[in-house]
């Protein structure tokens, strides 16, 4: 039962980083709501303007009215403009414009008398667990900045406790990023401009793998959290006992997506010694969710039964699908949402990165379990076999378009070869981490992590085919047999379930390509563009 084309595609696609839909970081695109006061004249009642504090940005397809009370949150805007300007030692703010909504923030650029500019950040109610969100945040910059040698905003207030706080929300005033980022300036440079982003790129991760952690779990400054006795990090391999930061719980969006925030579970800090997690409630699921809009008789239906059954599998096997190389399982503090957004550069010589934004939900996790290419990168097909460049493309009998097409693809599919050429010469443990990920046991921890909201019909494809290679599994001794029996009917039962599952994958890829700009990625959709996707879909 080996996946077919269509299903190595679908896994292409899944393996890709959960984003925030190009964020807050769009900072050439700020909102036209804002209110400027004249110096000398009575402060601004910024709390005045409603669209401050609700989700503009666009509208959803799916749940609307739950997706846009998810993402609205109501503050004191006024207290929270003067505590900007107290941070900087201004007199007061006189401007404040909105950026671009997030999925899980809002955030500010706020102007103050004497031209400093900071930005506000604000968490949306579903941006995580309360108090635990922010503060991990705030350290995990501090901790980039001191410790990982990496260019993150410096914070100059913050405040986790919402309730016990006057501006009424948790938030961040952190420094306004030089440059401009990458997206805006990617397109027009040249191939060796981009290779020097690369390099540059490949010295930052280089610098985040210098650093383990004795647990997993988040970062935190020690007052906020109680921290395991002995927790600490090592640089360099030598053990690092740092009074100023402590190691919490896990704040990942594998954590809190999919109503996982609900749940009664231990989020860490977990030892490193520590393969699994211990569950109080891991099976505990609401309606099974489905990533197509469309649900059709022929295709496989999410069944929270079987989501159940899997996991218990999961946790039989947990101990043998997990390597053994320490390289790719130690504990690292990693920022796997690296698209064009969270990269800013200086725009008169654009190999040089200026700042990275956006460390929310940064955690610490084995190395395997976090993103080893930058999501700027673009490549949405299979996963490269080999690190050969790809030969160029027969153009003779195209259409125009299909030229471009053909040689864009060409273009972007080198460019990631030649990114990970890069990655295997410089940062050869984080090229395993790669190789890792492409086995059927990488497949199956991807997975269980995303029961809830898809996936229990391909894990139980895979566990299948696990029976001809269970011995080679690095953890497996000769007398650990495979644990499970499947009888004929089981497997036909599986292999259905597959079947449909691809189909509605196949069904969802389909109806993407041919909406384009329309589809509405995580069910998000353009104000000016909502009618047409409704009726397109």
């Amino acid at each position: 039962m080996s996946p077919p084309q269509c299903m190595r595609l679908w896994w292409s696609r899944m393996f890709k980083p959960k984003q925030d839909c190009r964020s807050i970081s769009k900072a050439s695109t700020l909102s036209s709501n804002h209110y400027i006061a004249n110096k000398g004249a009575p402060q601004r009642d910024w709390n005045s303007n409603d669209e401050f504090f609700k989700f503009t940005r666009g509208r959803f397809v799916v749940d609307e009215a739950e997706n846009l009370r998810s993402r609205e949150i109501r503050f004191d805007l006024n207290k929270l403009a003067r505590i900007a300007a107290d941070s900087v030692g201004a007199a007061q703010c006189i401007s404040i414009k909105k950026y671009p909504d997030g999925m899980f923030n809002k955030a500010f650029l706020m102007s103050m008398d004497d031209g400093q500019e900071v930005v506000a950040k604000v968490p949306n109610p579903n941006a995580g667990i309360p108090h635990f969100t922010t503060a991990s945040e705030v350290a995990t910059m501090d901790f980039a900045r001191k410790v990982l040698d990496t260019p993150a905003p410096r914070v100059h207030s913050w405040n986790s406790r919402a309730k016990s706080h006057p501006v009424g929300a948790e938030f961040i005033i952190m420094d306004k990023t030089e440059g401009v980022p990458l997206s805006q300036v990617w397109a027009s440079m040249k191939l060796n401009q981009k290779l020097q982003v690369f390099l540059a790129m490949t010295r930052l991760q280089k610098q985040w793998l210098s650093v383990s952690f004795s647990h997993y779990g988040s970062l935190y400054y020690a007052g906020d959290v109680q921290s395991p006795a002995g927790s600490h990090y090592f640089k360099n391999g030598e053990a690092v006992n740092d009074s100023e930061f402590a190691i919490g719980p896990a704040t990942g969006r594998d954590w809190i997506d999919g109503g996982r925030s609900a749940l009664d579970i231990e989020r860490g800090p977990l030892s490193a010694s520590n393969r699994g997690t211990r569950d109080k409630g891991n099976s505990i699921f609401k309606d099974p969710q489905t990533n197509c809009f469309v649900l059709w008789s022929k295709i496989y239906q999410p069944d929270k039964h079987k989501k159940r059954a899997a996991l218990a599998w999961y946790r039989d096997i947990i101990d043998a699908l997990v390597p053994n190389d320490t390289a790719i399982t130690n504990p690292c503090l990693w920022h796997d949402d690296l698209h064009d957004d969270n990269i800013f550069v200086d725009p008169h010589n654009p190999e040089k990165i200026m700042g990275i934004i956006d460390w929310q939900s940064c955690h610490i996790s084995p190395l395997f379990n976090h993103n080893p290419d930058p999501a700027f990168l673009s490549w949405d097909g299979l996963e490269p076999e080999t690190l050969d460049q790809v030969p160029r493309p027969n153009l003779s009998g195209l259409s125009p378009e299909e030229r471009s097409a053909a040689v864009h693809e060409y273009s972007v599919q080198n460019l990631f070869i030649g990114w990970r050429k890069l990655m295997h010469a410089k940062n050869p443990d984080l090229y395993r981490v790669v190789e890792f990920r492409k086995t059927a046991a990488f497949g199956l921890i991807f997975l269980a992590h995303r029961m809830f909201e898809y996936g229990e019909s391909h894990f139980q494809s895979l566990l299948v085919d696990l029976k001809d290679t269970w011995a080679d599994l690095p953890a497996v001794t000769r007398n650990n047999q495979f644990p499970f029996h499947f009888s004929e009917a089981d497997i036909e039962r599986i292999k259905l379930d597959s079947d449909g599952a691809v189909a509605g994958t196949d069904l969802a890829m389909g109806a993407k390509e041919s909406m384009g700009d329309l589809w509405p990625d995580q069910g998000f959709i353009e104000h000016e563009r909502y009618d047409d996707c409704r009726a397109a879909l």
